[in-house]
């Protein structure tokens, strides 16, 4: 199975270079057609970049490290967290001492303060996508490690559960040094099976396709989303999403959940 994977990265004593404009909508958010950034033996390419009503800085990219290539040495985010999902191959990832090496569908949390590298040790390359992203709300380092820290996990060892619509995978629900509660599972849909029906929460909520394709309906317009896309809904907005092809379909949904939904 192809799934997603999210980057971490280095010790900031600034934000990551917003404009205060930057405001992100409610979308489909796609690789295709957008710029291949290379940097030695990494190839990236940016799916979003912004804010939203709940995180101050929000950036989505997928990267692709050669054999035996490294993303940068041990670095870490103080003010600032990173969501990691392995799309494919194998990665070889670092976090503070402890160093795991993680097929397609894996995911990594790395909470503020925590170093992480990531490197390729196999002989083909490998791709992940990386959700970085900063909370309005103050950065909670204690909070963090106390809800768990970081958290990385291959694909193989999360529970299944199988349900009428297909099956679904809990990664983890905690708190985090970013916000009181972060919520992550895995669900993969029969083909002509809708998730739910149109609904809407505060919530804010980020879809990570990982395998196949569907349609997800956004404020009463359908949109296409296929595997390697990413698809931000913004707090209340109207949404659902259906299986439309003839094989499952699989995504990630990840939410965030701020003081400010009480």
């Amino acid at each position: 199975m192809k799934t997603l994977l999210l980057a971490v990265g280095s010790l900031a004593t600034v934000g990551f270079g917003f404009q205060t404009d930057t405001s992100l909508p409610s979308a489909v958010y796609t690789a295709k057609n957008q710029q291949v950034k290379q940097d030695g033996g990494r190839a990236s390419q940016q799916l979003m970049k912004g804010s939203t009503l709940d995180l101050a800085e929000l950036a989505v990219h997928t990267s692709t490290l050669g054999p035996g290539q490294m993303n940068h040495s041990p670095q870490a985010y103080n003010d600032a967290e990173e969501l990691v999902a392995v799309q494919n191959g194998s990665l070889t990832a670092t976090i503070n001492d402890s160093t795991k090496t993680l097929g397609p569908g894996s995911m990594l949390l790395i909470v503020a303060g925590d170093k992480q590298s990531f490197r390729n040790a196999s002989g083909k390359p490998v791709t992940y996508c990386v959700l970085k992203f900063k909370a309005k709300e103050p950065v909670n380092i204690q909070r963090g490690q106390t809800g768990g820290g970081s958290f990385m996990k291959d694909w193989s060892k999360f529970k299944v559960v199988k349900t009428e619509k297909g099956e679904t995978r809990p990664i983890f629900d905690r708190p985090s040094s970013m916000f009181k509660r972060f919520d992550v599972h895995a669900t993969v849909l029969k083909p002509g099976i809708a998730s739910h029906p149109p609904h809407t929460h505060r919530t804010e909520e980020i879809i990570l396709m990982t395998q196949g394709s569907g349609e997800i309906l956004i404020d009463n317009k359908s949109h296409k989303a296929a595997v390697g896309d990413a698809v931000l809904l913004r707090a209340n907005v109207p949404h659902a999403f259906t299986n439309t092809g003839k094989v499952p379909c699989g995504y990630y949904a990840i939410q965030w959940h701020s003081e400010a939904e009480q």
